[in-house]
């Protein structure tokens, strides 16, 4: 296939307009002719407004089509953008698109064909990360901050030295296992890892990542891993001064990492002199399991299970057997493979819909009787109890309750029992959760301003609503959760056109757009909930079905 010399960066995504191709980690995907021009020409104006009109008539021409063909087109540009760094297509309502990169500022109100094309554009991924904690700063302000006893520590993936890109899932791991245990401390503040992973140390010094992270000291780590060798070097940063106030080196045989991340927490408590609660010292260093196979292929399975497709879904259930084949008394495994199976019963991914479901049951029972102790398996039982297969919301509570009692750190469990709360018709208890987790996660997720949309709408509050929906659609454009809520918070706004234009994107996600499809898609439990969000479509114009 040809390939042009003039292509376009688009994050850590190569755009060919050319060929057509986004070419990214994972491989190249070809777009169809009318996408790439769309594509084409938002990439050409980065950072300023397209119009819906421009699109149509540059791309299309003297063909007339309808809307319906240009969202569907923005919906492909946005799946194969999906998880790419320092790129995002925003949808301005009324108005048109915007593709933001790094590196071109954003013009709301500047369609005008004279825009500097921005052909190349360099990857800055600190950029995207200040504008996307500059776009929750308002909110910030009002919610409540953690006790300023707690220090804040934020542990950074640790670099794979070990020459094989295939190693970083073990590199990561042990970061990974480093939060885990950290968080359990309830004299730490432990950034999580989704906020502290989305920061490339590369791009920006670790005291600007501090700065993002509102950390007081941060752990930066690299691993170098043989075949009969293994290093690990370990660094605590005071992000104040920038000066190492603790590292060290340990070198010795793969079947030592376990002991090497003993010695790392041990002497993490004594630098930071962490105050340590009896029940807290008796599981410092205590592992799910002392097997170096069935920790390694919890690794992989666990790093499979994040990358969110029907393959790497199927392949990270096969390394999570294998660590319970090793181990079947090792419960982090289990608590996973509870999420494995839920993920795919969600999309769509299994014909054995009913034993799927069965088995992700089975798998969370499993793991919480392994280890009443682990948060993460209470966790996983209790998204399991929130999801619209069989929902249990009294159950999914006391099991976040759980998994905060024993890890107060644990910011993500706010947000969803926040859910549970907003689900049942207690939408005034859920906001206080939202803001705590909001407090504890300095670059929250979409589905914190998701659950903050949703909360807002219930109580009456649209406006808000719509602020913070609109933000959790632009961090994810490809989730259909914002456009429901949307579509109904314009309704009882009265902006019908905004109502439609979410509508017709949330068609192009492959779903359908009327109020009893709507209704069935909702794991809201509450009847004047449900009341109040079929109003909401009503008043958008949708159809019954």
């Amino acid at each position: 296939m040809t390939k042009s010399a003039d292509q376009v960066q688009l994050g850590d995504r190569v755009f060919d307009p050319v060929s057509g191709e986004v070419r990214g980690p994972d491989g190249a995907q070809a777009l169809r002719p009318q996408t790439a021009r769309v594509l084409a020409l938002l990439a050409e104006r980065a950072g300023t407004l397209v119009t819906k009109a421009e699109l149509i008539d540059r791309v299309w021409a003297e063909t007339h089509v309808t809307d319906d063909s240009l969202v569907q087109c923005i919906s492909d540009i946005r799946k194969a953008l999906r998880g790419a760094s320092g790129v995002a297509l925003r949808t301005l309502p009324k108005k048109g698109y915007r593709l933001e990169i790094a590196g071109a500022a954003p013009d709301a109100d500047a369609p005008g064909p004279g825009a500097r094309p921005q052909r190349g554009a360099r990857i800055a991924l600190a950029l995207v990360v200040i504008v996307a904690a500059l776009a929750g700063a308002v909110l910030w302000l009002t919610r409540p901050t953690v006790p300023d006893r707690q220090i804040t520590v934020a542990v950074l993936p640790f670099l794979n030295m070990s020459g094989d890109d295939g190693q970083s899932y073990f590199s990561n791991g042990l970061a990974e296992d480093l939060i885990v245990d950290l968080s359990g401390l309830s004299d730490l503040r432990v950034i999580s890892r989704a906020a502290s992973f989305s920061l490339d140390p590369a791009a920006q010094s670790l005291q600007e990542i501090a700065g993002l992270l509102r950390a007081d000291y941060v752990i930066e780590g690299s691993v170098r891993r043989l075949d009969d060798s293994l290093r690990i070097s370990a660094a605590l940063v005071d992000a104040e001064t920038g000066v190492n106030a603790w590292a060290e080196r340990y070198e010795g045989a793969p079947d030592d990492v376990f002991a090497f991340q003993d010695d790392v927490v041990a002497a993490l408590v004594r630098t930071l002199s962490v105050r340590l609660s009896a029940e807290e010292r008796g599981r410092l260093g205590v592992r799910g399991t002392r097997d170096i196979a069935a920790h390694d292929a919890y690794l992989r399975g666990r790093a499979l299970e994040n990358l969110y497709t029907k393959e790497t879904n199927l392949a990270a259930e096969a390394a999570l057997l294998e660590a319970i084949r090793i181990d079947p008394d090792y419960a982090l495994p289990h608590a996973h493979l509870a999420q494995v199976y839920s993920f795919r019963v969600e999309n769509n991914w299994t014909e054995a819909r009913d034993r799927t479901i069965r088995a992700a049951f089975d798998s969370g029972e499993r793991a919480v009787a392994l280890d009443p102790a682990l948060p993460f398996a209470h966790f996983s039982l209790g998204r399991l109890y929130t999801r619209s297969f069989a929902p249990d919301q009294a159950r999914a509570a006391a099991e976040y309750e759980t998994a905060l009692a024993l890890d107060p750190n644990y910011d993500d469990a706010y947000v969803f029992l926040a859910n549970v709360h907003i689900f049942n018709g207690r939408a005034e208890a859920a906001l206080p959760l939202v803001a705590e987790a909001f407090a504890r996660n300095p670059l929250p997720p979409y589905w914190y301003f998701l659950a903050e949309g949703m909360a807002r709408y219930f109580l009456g509050d649209y406006a808000a609503a719509e602020t913070a929906l609109v933000t959790a659609r632009d961090r994810n454009p490809t989730a259909p959760y914002p456009y429901r809520f949307l579509i109904a918070t314009y309704g009882r706004l009265g902006n019908t056109d905004d109502a439609d234009w979410m509508a017709m994107e949330y068609e192009a996600l492959g779903r359908t757009a009327t109020v009893a499809d709507l209704l069935e898609s909702a794991s809201i439990q509450d009847p004047a909930y449900r009341d109040a969000f079929a109003e909401g479509f009503r008043a958008a114009g949708l159809p019954e079905s």
